[in-house]
């Protein structure tokens, strides 16, 4: 009995369970400083830093500076004992596609894909100066996300074969609604 209790002791003492209520405040209370250090570097107009949670973006006009804020992002997250996963790390180009990304124009951030195509000007966004650009951005849910809101929506169908048609309703309902 008393390693049971040794166990569930050891194990709470290790982190949070992803998913968990505060696993997000925690992570932004880990991470705060990371922004600073990269915008610090550059300042705000050469590199932009968007983050949820655990979840970031840096992105630039320049290749070399995101290689650098990639460097700078590794150091700071080295002095908190954690580490950047490269197999989830990418760098990538909005509006033309990059062999070190797929051969694929964009990217994904928490379940959608954002990526420009090029128009012309007068069909074109305004940059926040007001200048015309000879792109649209466009966003969409990611193929991921969409995947497995089909395998979710597939499970529902199953488990629901048999029950009666109002409560399957409001089981997809629920779901597709969010």
């Amino acid at each position: 009995m008393d390693d049971f209790k040794n166990t569930i002791s050891e194990t709470n003492e290790v982190g949070t369970p992803q998913g968990g209520v505060i696993s997000p405040l925690l992570a932004n209370i880990a991470l705060h400083g990371m922004e600073t250090a990269v915008l610090s570097e550059f300042g705000r107009s050469r590199v932009k830093v968007i983050r949820y949670a655990d979840d970031f973006i840096i992105t630039s006009k320049v290749l070399k500076d995101l290689l650098k804020a990639k460097e700078i992002v590794k150091d700071f997250l080295q002095g908190i004992n954690l580490e950047l996963s490269e197999a989830k790390t990418r760098i990538g180009h909005s509006l033309n596609p990059m062999e070190s990304n797929n051969n694929q124009a964009g990217f994904d951030f928490l379940g959608y894909h954002f990526r420009n195509i090029k128009t012309s000007i007068h069909r074109g966004v305004k940059s926040t100066r007001g200048v015309k650009q000879t792109f649209r951005q466009i966003s969409s849910p990611s193929r991921k996300s969409v995947m497995n809101h089909k395998k979710a929506l597939k499970k529902i169908l199953r488990d629901y074969k048999k029950a009666p048609l109002g409560a399957l309703i409001t089981r997809l309902s629920s779901t597709i609604g969010g």
